[in-house]
């Protein structure tokens, strides 16, 4: 269009606005030129990040593909040697485990690196007489840099701080992924084409995808720092209360530069405060891993090593090797049995086998009738599928479920249960629970001599009927229900160390048979291991009582409290102070029975019950020159008379809290003295019977402070001319039970009771005779034994005869009694009737052999029921035997007896026939046969048991000789280890919760001076360390457990630091001690690894010092290492804190996808194109291979 004249002067003005507009545009151009650079920027950014991305989750694959072949080879490796027993499919159970492949296999580690298990590298991951490992690694280091310059140095696989990979060539090798999966590489080829390592093509197998390396580590042996240490503020009572635990450890034993404060501070910020119950009871009430509100924690090890480089929490990174956040065991045992006797030396009857036995259990030498109780314990499994109902600490119940090869024992029995036990009943819980945990209802006793006594009646875990056997664990698993505690422990506790019987041998029916039928039965021994095992654990001092049926009679197994028992009886008779004159015919003796009573523990009851002594049965008195016109019972043809008694008499609280040492009755041990005892001239009324009274003057000291029960008066009748030549035919005779063979009832015993409140009232409740049990069969019967009116032997020295009969009661002399200058009492009247050949019409009297020469019969240990009781005929000079008041049957410094009261049968009667021809039966608190190696040495089965400088000690039923608890003193004469001496020798009785299950080692065998045995190479008790535990937790696993096979000595350390040495004496194990064991310990696993706990005794104990002669430098001196509570302190810290089942590791591992380009030749030319590391925490169960728990991080760099 032509312009118009007119719009010019507009055209003037459009020349301005075009240029503005002009600048516009151009600026929008600029605006949309950067907006599509942008664009494209951003669009190469995105395609950059996407591939990463994918690169990222190729990597990702690749690492959880590599730590799935790792976790599967660690498995396979389980059964290299023998294949697994997959009789249940899906279910497999590797019985195979032993000393040399309880732990992984080490493969590339070093010396630097204690915690290092595994690398891959060119060698096996493992290797076995049936297979070996598959994940080889290749050639190439990973310290070698990829094609694009990519390397893993010593610096980052250092970085778990678990030790230091001192140089490249320590490192892991690369593990090759192809589409076919891992490899070494080995023989694989380079190209474009064919099965080569870069040939992408889709069908080549061959093609590699990426590559991984590992290290492996075992942090199974190091402390759980989200559990292990305590507070400043506990006590020492209470540090001690929770040894059981990981918390009890001391971590600044494991590492000094660790801050246990600082640590407590943060990580149990609101708990510390009530530090003991949150142990207790938090911990073990809730799943693992559970996080106290208010409580800090590391959730990861990564965590951890940050808190410890920036020096939170109290951590440094010195300590961190020694440390770790992952710990897990399976919660059940792992034990079978570890030896035949025949392989200690014992016998070779097929029952004893019990390691070749562990897998069977009806088949021979066994049968439905009689089963084998010592199996291989996760080989006793569910049939079929079932519902299982367990309880918590409260008794409330819960549930899981079993199938078919399930383990029957899915958790280990909390001792903490114990407390469920009352005196009167169950306590704080159901008597359901009570019966299903227990087997035990609460009823009245069907003993005729107890009525009206409420007792525990073992019934079984269902019904009311009283039980005459404990099922075997296969038994319990086709009931399909949990185990209860006394099943457990006849598995535990090896038969063949059960019901040894002293007269072994005797025909049925016979007096010997009968004196000890309750030390032949099995049952009856492990229930009166259980029932003392509940009464070292109450509070109360109430025996415990377990009734059940033998035969079809109720038989009570009685447990053990600090009570004094019958040490001894003492028929004592003698005439009257005064009741003789020169030329009398006739004479009248007092005839007493004296009690010499002992509590042979360290410890006293806090707050002791009512005790009384009860004396029942029949007693008769005989012999020839009994007056007839008064004497009208004829008993083997001699005049004689028979009391039948029934009586009691109930003693102080003082009393009952004393006899520290054996001591004969005194009335002031008689709590109503003033009118319970008579006095010196009270006869019994009726004359049959008995009477509590104030005795004559006894004794060498002319006592006069015994009480004592009286029977009636023993007439004599004389005539002049009566020759007293043979002082068996002219002895007083006291029969003990008489007539009791043909009428059990006479049977005759003396029987400790305690007096148990119930309500407004309460009952008498027996808990310990002076020989056999409540069962009358068992007592004395019959028992005859004779006094001697005038000594046979002549004095050596001056030849004279003594009137034992007469000098038995002192008191003032009759006339023509006189002292000569020596103290001899002599009577100078010729014709007197009781004159003895060759003294030229004199007799010759003194008080201080008079006591001494009665015959007493005498319990070897008041608390057991085996090898009890015998009868000895004393002999010998007061200065040799304590005289009176006091029995001991092993007398410090005696030269006459040096191992003891006994001897021949000149002095010993009624010995068990299991012994030789010498009885001293003081050695059985030894039972070591004066060996120095007795510990472990397997010759020591077979020393002969005869002559005269034998020593007494027995074998159990498997033939192998166990020792007792003062076994590891070998000196036969010497006063260390001797528990009639010394009181540091003797037993103790807890009387609260065990705080660890090493503490069953306090709890009595039912054998003269054996608690259960964890010292010894023989033990047959030691598989209790893994059959129960001291805390209970619901849960198929647990956390805070250390592996014993750990190569970390400060963490044994840790554990062992302040663990109770001796809860009497109020010793506590010094760091310095704790470090020395630590390390004969971890010496000792360097070669010996450590299948079970039970090795803790069986195996480590003896390694400790394998003889005893001397002193081992790893003790701090010879009571440390003898005195058998003292010895087993390291085992009471570690039997609850430790483990062996359970693989606890942590796999490094570092992930890298990637290719080989076309043109690669060479393995070392690998391109990576993503990396992922991660660190996988994993708990392998070594008997089965299922993986228990895991946790996976993902480690930033």
């Amino acid at each position: 269009m032509s312009p118009s004249p007119e719009s010019f002067p507009r055209r003037n003005n459009g020349r301005r606005t075009r240029g503005v507009a002009l600048i516009t545009v151009l600026s929008l151009v600029v605006v949309v030129s950067l907006i599509l650079v942008a664009f494209v920027a951003a669009m190469r950014v995105e395609r950059t990040a996407s591939f990463s991305y994918s690169q990222s989750l190729s990597a990702e694959q690749v690492g959880q593909g590599g730590l799935r072949l790792v976790v599967a080879e660690l498995q396979n490796e389980m059964g290299k040697d023998t294949a697994a027993d997959t009789n249940y499919p899906g279910k497999p159970l590797y019985t195979n485990v032993t000393t040399t492949n309880i732990m992984p296999q080490y493969v590339g580690t070093n010396s630097a690196m204690s915690n290092l298990v595994k690398i891959s590298t060119t060698t096996a991951p493992y290797s076995g007489s049936l297979s070996s490992g598959k994940l080889i690694a290749s050639s190439v280091n990973t310290s070698a840099a990829s094609q694009n310059g990519r390397y893993i140095d010593t610096n980052r696989w250092n970085l778990p701080q678990l030790g230091s990979f001192t140089n490249a060539n320590n490192t892991p090798n690369w593990i090759f992924l192809t589409r076919a999966g891992a490899t070494n590489a080995s023989g694989l080829s380079f190209g474009t084409s064919g099965s080569t390592v870069n040939n992408p093509s889709p069908s080549n197998t061959n093609f590699v995808i990426g590559r991984f390396a590992y290290a492996i580590y075992d942090v199974g042996g190091l402390l759980d720092i989200t559990l292990a240490g305590y507070p400043a503020s506990l006590t020492a009572a209470q540090i001690q209360d929770i040894k059981g635990a990981l918390a009890g450890a001391s971590v600044t034993e494991a590492s000094s530069t660790i801050d246990q404060g600082k640590l407590l501070d943060w990580r149990n910020a609101a708990s510390q405060s009530s530090y003991v119950n949150y142990v207790t009871n938090y911990l073990a009430t809730n799943a693992a891993g559970a996080v106290y509100p208010g409580d800090n924690t590391f959730l990861s090890r990564q965590d951890l090593i940050k808190a410890a480089r920036e020096g939170i929490a109290g951590l440094s990174t010195n300590a961190l090797p020694n440390l770790t956040t992952f710990s897990r065991d399976r919660n059940a045992p792992g034990w079978g049995p570890t030896y035949n006797a025949s392989s200690l030396g014992g016998s070779n009857t097929a029952v004893y086998a019990y390691k070749n036995n562990a897998g069977i259990s009806t088949t021979s030498p066994f049968s439905p009738a009689n089963r084998n109780p010592n199996r291989f314990l996760p080989g006793v499994r569910f049939g079929a599928t079932n519902t299982i109902t367990n309880y918590k600490p409260d008794g409330t119940p819960y549930t899981y479920s079993v199938e078919p090869g399930d383990e029957l024992i899915q958790r280990r029995f909390p001792l903490s249960r114990l407390a469920w036990l009352g005196p009167n009943g169950p306590n704080g819980v159901a008597s359901s629970v009570v019966q299903a945990c227990f087997g035990l209802i609460w009823g009245t006793s069907d003993d005729p001599a107890y009525p009206n006594t409420p007792v525990w009646k073992y019934v079984g875990s269902s019904g009311s009927t009283k039980q005459d056997r404990i099922k075997t664990l296969d038994e319990v698993a086709a009931d399909g229900r949990a185990p209860n505690f006394f099943e457990l422990l006849q598995a535990a506790v090896l038969q063949g160390s059960l019901g040894v019987n002293g007269n072994a041998g005797a025909g049925s029916g016979t007096a010997d048979y009968n004196a000890s039928i309750q030390q032949a039965y099995p049952m009856f021994q492990i229930l009166r291991m259980g029932a003392a095992a509940i009464d070292q654990a109450d509070s109360d001092s109430y025996p415990t009582v377990i009734e059940y049926d033998q035969g079809g009679q109720p038989w009570l197994a009685c447990g053990v409290e600090s009570l004094p028992g019958i040490a001894s009886i003492t028929p004592v008779i003698g005439a009257e102070a005064g009741s003789q004159t020169p030329g009398e015919l006739a004479a009248t003796a007092a005839v007493y029975l004296a009690f010499n009573l002992w509590n042979p523990h360290q410890t006293v009851s806090a707050n002791p019950p009512l005790v009384r002594i009860r004396v029942t049965g029949s007693v008769a008195v005989y012999n020839r020159y009994g007056d007839t016109s008064s004497l009208t019972d004829t008993i083997a043809s001699e005049p004689g008379f028979i009391s039948t008694l029934d009586h009691s008499i109930q003693l102080t609280g003082t009393a009952t809290a004393g006899f520290g040492t054996p001591t004969t009755l005194q009335q002031a041990d008689i709590l109503n003295a003033s009118t319970d005892l008579g006095s010196t001239s009270t006869t019994p009324a009726p004359a049959n019977t008995g009477a509590w009274v104030r005795a004559l003057p006894l004794g060498s000291g002319a006592i006069t402070t015994v009480a004592a029960l009286r029977l009636r008066n023993f007439p004599f009748k004389l005539g002049t001319d009566s020759a007293l030549a043979d002082s068996q035919a002219d002895s007083v005779k006291v029969s003990l039970g008489h007539d009791a063979s043909s009428t059990p009832a006479k049977g005759f015993n003396v029987v400790m009771e305690y007096y148990r409140p119930s309500g407004n009232s309460g009952v008498w409740v027996p808990y310990q005779y002076a020989t056999g049990i409540n069962n009358n069969t068992t007592w004395f019967r019959d028992v005859v034994t004779q006094l001697p009116i005038v000594s046979s032997v002549p004095r050596s020295g001056d030849g004279k005869y003594y009137a034992n009969f007469i000098s038995y009661l002192s008191g003032s002399y009759p006339s023509g009694w006189t002292a000569n200058a020596a103290g001899v009492v002599q009577n100078s009247e010729t014709g007197d009737p009781w004159s003895t050949p060759g003294s030229g019409g004199r007799v010759y009297i003194t008080h201080d052999y008079s006591w001494d020469r009665s015959p007493i019969f005498v319990s070897n240990d008041p608390r057991s029921t085996r090898f009890n009781s015998w009868t000895f005929l004393r002999s010998g000079s007061a200065p040799t035997i304590t005289a009176a008041a006091n029995t001991i049957l092993w007398p410090s410094g005696s030269s006459s007896y040096p191992k003891g009261l006994g001897g021949g049968s000149s002095l010993v009667e009624r010995k068990p026939r299991i012994f030789g021809d010498n009885y001293f039966p003081a050695q059985l608190a030894r039972n070591n046969y004066g060996r120095d190696s007795a510990i472990a040495d397997t010759n020591s089965n077979t020393v002969a048991q005869s002559g005269s400088s034998s020593e007494t000690s027995y074998v159990d039923n498997d033939g192998l000789r166990r020792i007792s608890d003062s076994g590891l003193f070998v000196e036969a004469t010497g006063v260390s280890g001797n528990p009639f001496v010394r009181a540091i020798d003797r037993p103790v009785v807890l009387n609260r919760p065990f705080r660890t299950v090493g503490e069953l080692g306090f709890v009595f065998r039912d054998g003269p001076w054996k608690t259960l045995d964890f010292f010894s190479s023989k033990s047959a008790d030691s598989a209790l360390l893994d059959v129960f535990s001291a805390q209970d937790s619901t849960q198929p696993y647990v956390t805070g457990r250390v592996n014993l096979n750990t190569r970390n000595q400060n963490v044994l350390k840790a554990l062992l630091a302040g663990v109770s040495v001796d809860p009497v004496a109020n010793i506590s194990m010094t760091s310095a001690s704790a470090a020395t064991l630590a390390t004969a310990i971890t010496g000792f696993t360097s070669t010996n690894k450590i299948v079970n706990k039970s090795d803790l005794a069986n195996m480590v104990s003896p390694y400790l010092s394998p003889t005893t002669g001397t002193t081992s430098s790893n003790f701090l001196n010879n009571d440390a290492q003898n005195i058998k509570l003292r010895r087993e302190a390291f085992v009471r810290a570690l039997s609850d804190v430790t483990q062996t089942r359970t693989w606890n590791l942590m796999i490094d591992l570092v992930a890298q996808s990637g290719r080989y380009s076309p043109t690669a030749t060479a393995l070392q030319q690998f391109t990576v194109e993503s990396e992922r590391r991660y660190w996988l925490h994993v708990a392998i169960d070594r008997f089965t291979g299922k993986v228990i728990d895991q946790r996976l991080e993902i480690v930033t760099e």
